[in-house]
């Protein structure tokens, strides 16, 4: 994958929140506004997963790409990050002094200077020694600084914004214990108006290395799930919890008519002033079929191996989708025909019953006339 971001003052310290494959967490740097001139680079990957026996040696290749009209120069620094929140983010911040696997790693270059629309690759090669075990977590910083002080080697001048390449290192291990828990699958809400359905799932790693849980959701309108309506793929992008942590997967149920779906302008989502997304119902016909109507039931299922076999793991909830508004309108229109029909039912009783007795008076004036006869 590829990370782009036009820099016109950017900082990096708490990066923000990434569903990845194949890794917990990646960099996406916080803006800010700067009136400088900026820079314009796209890094890749934003991730990586590396996997070595003790002793050996792993090589990623890191890229890294200038947008711009000129030249600029780039410095990678090397840190480390942490997992922050539920959310999958991470926190870089710079190796503590007791830090030894930092020194693990070397770059075939570690400044350069980056001519327009044109990739360089970074050899990135980690040794870890063999008393080295379970996981370490680089952040490769790729940082914009003044071509000029790299050619003339004077302390650089750096820009205010860079990005960076997360790298999650498992060192094989016999002591390895892969293990994680579920403490929570629910909705955001017991009863929805209309579809989507928001399922949160949360995991948390409870032994000492990353995984990544894999499965479905599987959605059914009975609780023994004999009939299974619709599948949804759990952490499809196959996210990574790192031991110690909780992360917060979430993901949606959108097979329904209609359809609340949200709002955006040039692919960007609205949000409105209280920081939910702004929605519109969409009323696609071809769909009509899936008019979601009643209490269903919702079972999580994810596997991941613990190093010997694959362990499933399960949760199931229950939830309503009533379309109250559509419903309210049926009733309305219901009890308005009822009311119309109790109306004129009356008065065709009437009417009946009016001429019913002219017809009862008329027969007897007919009778008293013979009897004068």
């Amino acid at each position: 994958m590829k990370s782009r971001v036009a820099v016109v003052g950017i900082w990096i310290s708490l990066v923000g929140s990434v569903l990845l494959p194949t890794t917990a967490f990646a960099a996406t740097p916080a803006s800010s506004t700067n009136s400088g001139s900026g820079t314009n680079i796209t890094t890749s990957p934003v991730f990586t997963t590396l996997k070595v026996e003790p002793g050996k040696t792993v090589t990623t290749t890191l890229g890294v790409q200038n947008n711009a009209l000129s030249p600029i120069g780039i410095q990678l620094e090397l840190q480390t990050f942490k997992p922050y929140g539920t959310g999958g983010q991470a926190k870089i911040s710079k190796p503590l002094p007791h830090s030894a696997f930092v020194s693990w790693v070397h770059f075939s270059q570690s400044s350069f200077i980056a001519e327009p629309n044109t990739w360089v690759h970074v050899q990135m090669t980690i040794s870890p020694p063999p008393t080295a075990a379970l996981d370490y977590y680089y952040a490769v910083l790729v940082k914009p600084v003044s071509p000029a002080s790299l050619k003339l080697h004077t302390p650089t001048t750096t820009f205010t914004g860079y990005n960076a390449i997360l790298t999650l290192l498992d060192v094989i291990s016999p002591n390895a214990k892969p293990r994680l828990s579920v403490s929570n699958f629910s909705t955001n809400h017991g009863l929805y108006e209309y579809l989507p359905a928001n399922f949160n799932v949360t995991v948390h790693n409870v032994g000492n290395i990353y995984l990544a849980p894999v499965g479905d959701i599987y959605i059914s309108r009975d609780s023994n799930f004999k009939k299974i309506i619709s599948t949804i793929p759990f952490n499809a992008n196959q996210g990574n919890v790192i031991p110690g942590s909780s992360r917060v997967f979430t993901t949606q149920w959108t097979n329904g008519f209609p359809l609340f779906v949200p709002e955006t302008v040039d692919g960007q989502p609205l949000v409105g002033g209280d920081g939910n997304p702004i929605e519109r119902l969409t009323w696609n016909f071809s769909q009509a079929n899936n008019f979601r109507f009643g209490r269903y039931y919702a079972k999580m299922v994810f596997v991941y191996n613990n190093g010997v076999t694959d362990v499933p793991t399960t949760a199931v909830l229950s939830f309503w989708v009533i379309p109250w508004k559509l419903g309210s309108a049926a009733v309305l229109i219901i009890l308005l025909c009822m009311v119309g029909l109790y109306v004129s039912g009356h008065k065709v009783a009437d009417r009946a019953a009016r001429l019913s007795n002219k017809a009862a008076r008329f027969s007897r004036l007919r009778v008293k006339k013979r009897r004068r006869e």
